[in-house]
């Protein structure tokens, strides 16, 4: 699937400037949302802050949390375990190793990017909102709701007796209702 994305967070004081990273590829809400979940409750052990600032390193080639040392990319570059595989590696020709800096945009300006999803994440709220292409705000869905069952329990929550399942990812809102 060749859908590119953003994934960031927006700044605190100034909700509307989002700080994100570019995602070259399997950037649909189908992928990505699950995809942050489970980075976030093995990787990141349900740290949200933790989150962001493991997918604020770097632009990504893609996204995928059963990402080890040893997974070779297309791409050639070095895997991040846990995380992904980054866009670009550091050049040993270059003599500074400086990240690309991250991409910083007022989400009413959206449309103006490459990219068919901006994701953003919000620590206060443990949740991953999407927008569409243009900015316009889609959905929001729990983390904690997205995981699947391999990612390990949730010690927050209890299944239902006898079940060991977690539901299925869980709408939160959409636009027009209140979070």
């Amino acid at each position: 699937m060749n859908t590119s994305c953003f994934v960031g967070t927006t700044d605190p004081a100034n909700p509307h400037l989002v700080h994100a990273r570019f995602v070259l590829v399997n950037g649909h809400p189908g992928v990505v949302v699950p995809t942050l979940a489970t980075i976030w409750a093995a990787h990141v052990h349900r740290d949200t802050q933790a989150l962001i600032g493991a997918v604020l390193t770097r632009d990504w080639e893609y996204l995928d949390p059963a990402t080890t040392a040893n997974t070779v990319s297309g791409m050639g570059q070095h895997p991040v375990p846990g995380v992904g595989i980054p866009l670009t590696d550091a050049d040993p020709d270059c003599a500074v190793d400086t990240p690309e800096p991250v991409t910083v945009f007022p989400l009413c300006r959206a449309g103006h990017l490459d990219a068919q999803w901006i994701y953003l994440l919000d620590p206060a709220t443990d949740t991953v909102a999407v927008h569409t292409d243009d900015g316009h705000h889609l959905a929001r869905y729990r983390l904690r709701d997205c995981v699947s069952p391999s990612a390990g329990p949730d010690p927050a929550r209890r299944p239902a007796s006898g079940t060991t399942a977690t539901a299925p990812c869980a709408l939160v809102s959409a636009p027009g209702t209140p979070l």
